[in-house]
């Protein structure tokens, strides 16, 4: 039997978190989970990161916090004819109104010509890019198609964590963009997923819907306001749930592991690179290839 990845986490690193189970820490979401957000938001490039349970929880809180938002004029979404389930099933979830957008049979993108008509058409709030296998999509096109058009633009990089196109990585593009940590991607929490934004606003609806609803988690400013804006006193407060929520918050033993993942996060970005290129050299005069417009940074998935 083939393996969908091998090696993911070292055996170092299991040693490394028998030993720290051994003094009997803090297991579930605390301060392991601020510390691997911290290290991730700045390795892709954003303000700020919200870690959760799942690659697919990530874009579930994504659909759903936008709706708590203000940012939406409707419930259209665009999403990619070639993606994973969980990027469309939230939105169908939800109540969005959804359009698949045709492939470009090129890189697996979005076909542009095909994404304007939706856009001219329907005139959706929302768009979504599913990054496949790395490859990023026609990111200068699409970002001047949505500026065109006043669409919001948000990632699903589950694929393409390292990736970068003129300097900036996949997940810095958009409001919102999720990655998916599980075994066979490119490092891993066991199960984990993470969401990366530089949208204040967003961020504490994510962090807040991240944990049932409370406030516990936001920033004391934030948190004040809440209070003041829904009349919430001291005592009601800490059994008060701001917004409708759920449970989709890591442990921090993932967060061990993700912390210890992304000390090798480079090394393992540029190993993809290399082998995608050994493929292309053995394999592009007998296959199809996909094209990719890249920076010498780049990665590749494999799932």
């Amino acid at each position: 039997m083939i393996k969908l990845a091998e090696n993911t986490i070292s055996q170092l690193e299991i040693i490394s978190l028998s030993n720290w189970l051994l003094s009997n820490p803090h297991l579930t979401k605390g301060p392991l989970v601020k510390e691997f957000e911290k290290l991730f938001s700045v390795f892709v490039g954003t303000e700020y990161c919200v870690m959760v349970n799942s690659g697919s929880s990530a874009n579930l809180l994504i659909a759903y916090s936008l709706l708590e938002s203000d940012f939406l004029n409707n419930k259209k979404v665009v999403v990619p004819a070639v993606s994973w389930i969980t990027t469309l099933t939230p939105f169908i979830q939800f109540g969005y109104e959804v359009f698949l957008c045709d492939c470009n049979q090129s890189n697996l993108g979005l076909d542009l010509n095909h994404l304007e008509e939706i856009f001219i058409k329907e005139q959706p709030s929302l768009l979504i890019l599913v990054h496949v296998l790395a490859h990023l999509n026609d990111m200068d096109e699409i970002l001047f198609l949505c500026n065109k058009y006043n669409v919001l633009l948000i990632e699903d990089s589950c694929e393409a964590l390292g990736t970068s196109f003129k300097n900036k990585k996949a997940g810095s593009f958009s409001i919102a963009a999720s990655f998916s940590f599980y075994y066979g991607h490119h490092i891993s929490t066991i199960e984990g997923g993470a969401i990366t934004t530089d949208n204040k606003k967003l961020y504490d609806l994510m962090v807040s819907m991240r944990s049932h609803g409370w406030a516990r988690d936001v920033d004391n400013n934030t948190h004040n306001e809440w209070k003041k804006d829904f009349s919430v006193d001291s005592v009601r407060d800490l059994y008060t749930f701001y917004f409708p929520g759920f449970n989709l918050r890591p442990s921090d033993l993932n967060a061990f592991i993700g912390i210890s993942q992304m000390n090798k996060i480079q090394d393992i970005v540029n190993k993809r690179e290399i082998n995608h290129f050994v493929y292309v050299k053995l394999l592009s005069s007998k296959f199809w290839i996909q094209e990719s417009k890249f920076d010498t940074l780049s990665s590749f998935a494999f799932g």
